[in-house]
């Protein structure tokens, strides 16, 4: 058992408003930013949901930009979530809000999408309930994430939890978008036999 701190290379809150604002003007450089609604329960951050940004002049967001492998944590809002950051985010130039905690495992000892499943498992998500604070609104501390202690099975297990995670992120999307289409043909038919029966 160690705590997140000995696990990871870097823990940091994510980029506060003052080191950005909204595109609205739809210039080009624009980057992404996380928010709570873009990260979904199965823990995949979804393009979609990123808003569009551009960093103010004179500031630094290095930092914030989200890496390959990086866990991100919603640690302020109603529900506390984890999010992996595959690839294809990461090539976005997506930087994390100040309602998140930014966390990069050392891949020698701990793999991201291990500890995105932990934390929104049900074990998880009961111990972070232990550390956070607000009744409506929950936070947790980057202080409290630094000395939470977990249990992690080896490396080849973690590998095989990565795998599942992404299989299981996998299946479910394609079962989303099947019933989508079958509900498209159904409506289509549906109309079709009501405007037949003039």
């Amino acid at each position: 058992m160690k705590t997140i701190e000995v696990l990871c290379n870097e823990l940091i809150t994510g980029a506060t408003n003052a080191l950005f604002e909204k595109n609205e003007s739809n210039s080009e450089g624009a980057m992404r930013l996380l928010t709570g609604s873009s990260v979904n329960l199965n823990g995949e951050i979804i393009e979609q949901q990123l808003s569009e940004i551009i960093i103010k002049e004179g500031k630094d967001i290095q930092r914030f930009l989200l890496k390959e492998g990086d866990v991100v944590l919603l640690a302020k809002g109603n529900s506390i979530k984890a999010g992996y950051v595959t690839k294809a985010i990461a090539e976005l130039n997506v930087i994390a809000s100040a309602n998140f905690i930014l966390l990069r495992p050392n891949n020698n000892e701990l793999l991201g999408e291990v500890l995105v499943a932990y934390f929104n498992s049900p074990v998880g998500q009961s111990q972070l309930g232990t550390i956070s604070t607000g009744a409506i609104i929950t936070n947790i501390s980057l202080s409290s994430i630094k000395k939470l202690v977990i249990e992690l099975p080896e490396l080849n297990k973690q590998n095989e939890i990565a795998e599942l995670f992404h299989a299981s992120n996998q299946a479910y999307q394609s079962t989303l978008n099947l019933a989508e289409q079958q509900k498209k043909v159904s409506t289509a038919y549906i109309t079709q036999l009501i405007k037949g029966a003039k």
